[in-house]
């Protein structure tokens, strides 16, 4: 099975996505262009994604607009999923996803079934450009005008994972021979590969300079075979961190598929881990170490983090239903990838919950629960 586009061919690849982008396929263009300098995107020496095995299945999504679908996405939220840039970019960097057109089709269990769901906007990063040379910051956000339902699959955010030697495993409706336009699968495929380069490593297979270990993961195997290739392009990456599988990479780019010296090129999605919450969670990212509701008695404390993901500064407020609570602060500002702690003290103990939000313009309402009394509500 293969998906992504060739870094030699990027420039005409990138034409074809945006030519074809009403139907959001940038790949089936993308790659005839391709196809004579050789690079390209998609799985490559896969199997059949069983599902009864593959427990995030409901995540896979794919991105059509009623032709051929030719790009993979994966899915964050009820209303949000994640693509490669490439799959949604004009060459002038902007989205065009063709309204009453464009559509996720949700939970694939063969090609071109799932359910349908249209898209309302896409997000492509900032700093990605679409006549590059290099596939950096090869992300875009989809939103769609209703929810989707249940099944998401969790970020990566550790900068330190996927470690050298990892196992990962890629998910695509592309091609599964290489060269071969038509050897497109009916059912989904899975590719077995493993993390080629690590957190730090500097060479991908015989990409020199053009591989960027800060900004992209090098997956396959050392002895080529498995792959992604055309037709997968805005897959998922996935591998587990900390015990739980999580889409650590978005199928971006590579030379060929399945070649021995010319691994797989994903975009690294902690790298660009901020910027997606920020758009799809909201500025702040407001946690608590206690599970909701926390226990406390009377003269104990809790507190609740407020992190900035962006850049730039923002305020928040604090409140409670309760005269039996202290909150300090009720309100803050944060910098740019900076926290601030809140402090939460019960005054008096109660039989009942009471309750503390955290809002903001930014981000959508938190609210945690304290049972005052030292045990669950």
């Amino acid at each position: 099975m293969n998906f992504r586009t060739s870094r030699r061919a990027l420039v005409a690849a990138t034409l074809g996505c945006s030519l074809a982008f009403a139907s959001l396929a940038p790949l089936a263009t993308a790659n005839a262009a391709a196809a004579a300098d050789g690079p390209s995107i998609r799985v490559v020496g896969g199997t059949d994604a069983n599902r009864s095995t593959t427990g995030w299945f409901r995540q896979f999504i794919t991105v059509t607009s009623g032709g051929p679908s030719t790009c993979g996405a994966t899915a964050l939220t009820n209303r949000w999923a994640v693509t490669a840039a490439h799959c949604v970019a004009t060459p002038d960097g902007k989205t065009k996803i063709g309204k009453g057109k464009s559509y996720l089709l949700v939970n694939p269990k063969t090609r071109g079934t799932g359910k349908r769901f249209y898209l309302d906007k896409a997000i492509v990063h900032p700093s990605y450009k679409p006549n590059s040379r290099l596939q950096l910051a090869d992300v875009a956000l989809l939103k769609t005008s209703k929810s989707m339902g249940g099944g998401k699959l969790t970020l990566n955010t550790s900068r330190t994972s996927p470690t050298l030697g990892q196992a990962a495993q890629v998910y695509g409706f592309g091609q599964t021979v290489s060269g071969d336009y038509g050897s497109k699968p009916t059912v989904l495929q899975r590719g077995d590969v493993e993390d080629l380069a690590g957190p730090t490593g500097t060479v991908c297979g015989s990409y020199g300079s053009d591989f960027q270990v800060a900004k992209e993961i090098c997956a396959g195997l050392p002895t080529g075979g498995t792959d992604a290739c055309q037709g997968d392009s805005g897959g998922p990456l996935v591998s587990a961190v900390d015990g739980r599988n999580r889409l650590v990479g978005i199928v971006s780019s590579g030379t060929g598929c399945a070649l021995a010296q010319y691994p797989g090129i994903y975009t690294r999605v902690s790298t660009y881990s901020n910027w997606i919450e920020a758009k799809v969670f909201g500025k702040f990212a407001v946690t608590s170490p206690c599970a909701s509701p926390c226990a406390r008695n009377k003269g104990q404390s809790s507190t609740i983090t407020v992190r900035n993901r962006t850049t730039s500064k923002g305020s928040f407020d604090v409140s409670t239903n309760s005269k039996y609570l202290r909150v300090s602060p009720t309100w803050g500002k944060v910098k740019g990838k900076k926290s601030k702690t809140i402090n939460v003290k019960v005054k008096t103990s109660l039989k009942r919950c009471v309750v503390v939000k955290v809002s903001s313009t930014d981000t959508p309402t938190k609210s945690f629960k304290i049972a005052t009394n030292g045990k669950r509500c």
